[in-house]
């Protein structure tokens, strides 16, 4: 979809200490393959929404927006959120806009996927009805044993790092004017993240780490044509970038930088060669220090090429979320200028 007069205002990202990857962690050659340097572990006492809350504060001071201006506070994510039978974005909406009685807070759950996704339904929300003028995404996980094992639940062509983000949307003004946003889902795919496993009537989390590998093996054994499902993922993110390319009018060289979630090099290497690009062209720089950071890896890239002043006035940038289940969103934006923000993390 095409978009007039939208804008990102601000962003911002909350990331806590590195625990460095360390040697002999898997099997050798591995650790090569992927190049994790570290990633990013809370601390005891900081909770999930807590790193919410940072994010958000920081990008609604950095976007000059009004709390008061806010009518949608979405909430993405992809692991637990601190308790059950509750809404983390209710608490993000008291702590940022408790004054504001008539935004709307609601949680997003579409795993990797969800921060770009919830960026599209803020701009949807935006362009349903002049008035509104502006909005805010906020993404936060925060992974740990029992139920999540940050090293080898994916790994190693992901590990898992903890952290929050936060883009601020507003109507005629920003940093970066909202070009397009886009998606393609593929549900033929869904099976891979459940593989054989049974529905049961409470989460089994408390009681050892989850086994995404085993998941996608099992879906693997039963799909049979392993070449299909590589064939299915492939052709879903060169599709949801090119479908909202061709929607522009532009071309891939007119897109200067990638954000994806972050993968291990070689997985992003594959990723980038798809679509006749550079590694030297996404996040990568940042990504293998942090790992994976749930909904939040394309902002907090967005957020560290700002502070590290890798953009200028001019530049376009293609943010990238991809879900199991499966959802590939994209936004792409162009920068109208260059924020003096001092780096976080």
């Amino acid at each position: 979809m095409r978009v007039n007069d939208i804008y990102l205002a601000g962003v911002a990202s909350w990331l806590p200490p590195r625990e460095p990857i360390g040697e002999g962690r898997y099997a050798p050659g591995l650790q090569d393959e992927y190049a994790w340097e570290s990633a990013t572990v809370a601390g005891e006492d900081e909770t999930v929404v807590g790193m919410a809350v940072r994010a958000g504060a920081a990008a609604l001071t950095r976007s000059g927006v009004d709390p008061a201006e806010i009518s949608l506070l979405l909430h993405a994510y992809t692991w637990f959120q601190g308790l059950d039978l509750w809404t983390a974005s209710s608490y993000i909406h008291r702590e940022l806009l408790a004054e504001n009685r008539h935004a709307r807070a609601l949680d997003v759950n579409q795993q990797s996927a969800g921060g770009v996704s919830a960026l599209q339904l803020a701009v949807d929300h935006l362009v349903a009805d002049p008035d509104r003028r502006a909005a805010i995404v906020t993404t936060a996980d925060r992974f740990s044993l029992p139920g999540l094992d940050r090293w080898h639940t994916e790994g190693p062509r992901f590990i898992f790092g903890d952290g929050g983000a936060a883009a601020v949307l507003a109507r005629g003004r920003g940093f970066a004017r909202v070009l397009g946003v886009g998606c393609v889902s593929d549900t033929t795919l869904e099976p891979m993240y459940r593989g054989d496993s049974e529905f049961t009537l409470f989460s089994p989390a408390a009681h050892g780490p989850i086994d995404l590998h085993a998941r996608k093996l099992s879906f693997l054994r039963n799909r049979g044509d392993v070449r299909d499902v590589a064939e299915r993922l492939n052709r879903g993110h060169v599709e949801a970038v090119q479908e909202l390319l061709d929607e522009l009018g532009l071309t891939i060289g007119e897109v200067d930088r990638f954000i994806f979630p972050n993968f291990g090099l070689s997985m992003l290497t594959d990723l980038a060669k798809s679509l006749g690009i550079q590694v030297s062209q996404t996040a990568w720089e940042l990504g293998r220090t942090t790992g994976h950071v749930g909904a939040a890896d394309p902002f907090t890239g967005l957020t560290h090429m700002l502070e590290q002043g890798e953009l200028s006035v001019g530049d376009r940038v293609m943010l990238v979320g991809i879900g199991s289940g499966f959802f590939w969103s994209t936004a792409l934006v162009e920068c109208v200028e260059v924020p003096d923000w001092p780096s976080a993390a």
